[in-house]
């Protein structure tokens, strides 16, 4: 019991970093050890890159999450699963505002999913308010919650008017 209360407070703790420190890019220009694709590229308003990398499906997380908690892993291995529902959210984190704007919560975590594999980026990890939406989104799916139901909660909470 004791051991899952420190689990929750730490998990809470890291959650409230990413909140606190806000978007950001890690690990610029990273290639990692399996050989996996990682190029620099879109940059937002405010000139951050985010770090993209390739794997073969989605079951290949990118290695640039083995410098993430394992909360953040978990998460980011939800994000195929629940695509249909993250590409259909707003961010609130101002990345719908780039340059080359997200175009929904998915593309915060993943550019896309082509014959080449999927297109992860760090976006996601590296901003305490694209985790929490998508911890907010993956929780309510799993308790079965409709899209209209994660929609409205997603507004209500991280929107302009939260």
């Amino acid at each position: 019991m004791r051991r899952i209360r420190i689990t929750s407070l730490f998990a809470l703790a890291l959650l409230l970093f990413f909140v606190l420190s806000g978007c950001g890019s890690t690990n610029s220009g990273h290639t990692d050890h399996a050989g996996h694709e990682s190029t620099e590229g879109s940059h937002s308003h405010d000139s951050l890159p985010d770090n993209k990398v390739t794997t073969a499906s989605p079951d290949i997380l990118p290695a640039f999450l083995d410098n993430f908690s394992e909360t953040t892993r978990n998460l980011y291995a939800a994000v195929p699963k629940y695509e249909h529902i993250l590409k259909e959210l707003n961010c609130y984190c101002g990345c719908m505002e780039y340059d080359i704007p997200h175009d929904g919560l998915f593309r915060c975590f993943i550019i896309g999913i082509d014959d080449d594999g999927v297109h992860w980026t760090d976006h996601g990890g590296a901003c305490g308010i694209c985790m929490l939406e998508l911890r907010d989104a993956v929780k309510m799916a799993e308790d079965g919650k409709s899209l209209q139901e994660i929609q409205q909660h997603i507004d209500a909470t991280y929107g302009p008017n939260a």
